[in-house]
């Protein structure tokens, strides 16, 4: 009984609030309104025209749309906190929950806020 116990207290404090409910990835949607525009992700390229792609929240993204003679638009994918994590406190005060597994562990702490991006590269206008 004490071994099931143990592992029990084990398993909640190894996992933090928002991995647990939102886990430490979101996937995300890229399109461009120019259908052949090559669309990258951190300079990986990803698709042409759309791609949907899963995005770790411990990383930072940088995500850009390229086309033969036209110019690259770049855009960050930006990040806020995830309230959700803060019921860490109600495990461990927050010590291991929150700081070690939602934090530096895995970054879910952090929410990207925007799960879909619609990102054109620069073409000139024609006359």
């Amino acid at each position: 009984m004490k071994r099931i116990l143990s592992v029990a207290v084990i398993a909640v404090t190894l996992s933090g609030c928002a991995t647990i409910f939102n886990g430490s990835t979101q996937q995300v949607a890229i399109r461009s309104n120019q259908m052949d525009a090559d669309l990258y992700v951190n300079e990986a390229l990803i698709g042409k025209g759309n791609a949907v792609t899963t995005f770790r929240k411990k990383e930072d993204y940088i995500i850009t749309a390229r086309k033969e003679g036209c110019g690259a638009v770049s855009v960050p994918a930006s990040k806020s906190f995830d309230a959700t994590t803060l019921l860490g406190i109600l495990i461990d005060f927050g010590l291991i929950s929150i700081l070690v597994v939602d934090g530096a562990g895995t970054g879910a702490w952090n929410k990207f806020d925007q799960t879909s991006y619609v990102i054109d590269p620069q073409c000139p206008v024609k006359s």
